[in-house]
């Protein structure tokens, strides 16, 4: 696995040696600058001779306790933009019991609606 966004050096690494991709999201990026950069990693591989989709594409986002709607359809966004890893921040203070929490606001309701995607 490779982190970062730059387009020139990062990116054209990635295409040479990442098995795995991992950039920042929201509130860094959001879905339609997801969407750029992984065409720019698709540019990267083209020029090297290789297949983009050995490469699996990761988001590490943030997820807000007050607004879970706003967590999901980001999630669904970055999902329905090419991201197949997700990385999910909780921030402090935690709600109680944050793993729970996290199962039931955020990743159950997303994984009933990729099938729609």
């Amino acid at each position: 696995m490779i982190g970062g966004a730059g387009e020139r050096a990062t990116l054209r690494v990635v295409a040479e040696h990442a098995d795995i991709w991992n950039m920042p999201g929201p509130p860094y990026f959001t879905a339609t600058g997801f969407r750029r950069k992984c065409a720019v990693l698709d540019e990267h591989c083209a020029a090297i001779g290789r297949d983009p989709k050995e490469i699996v594409r990761s988001v590490q986002t943030h997820v807000r306790y007050e607004d879970p709607a706003a967590g999901r359809d980001t999630l669904l966004e970055l999902i329905e933009a090419g991201a197949r890893h997700l990385v999910l921040n909780l921030p402090t203070p935690y709600p109680a019991a944050p793993v729970t929490w996290l199962a039931e606001e955020i990743i159950e309701p997303v994984a009933e609606k990729i099938d729609t995607l």
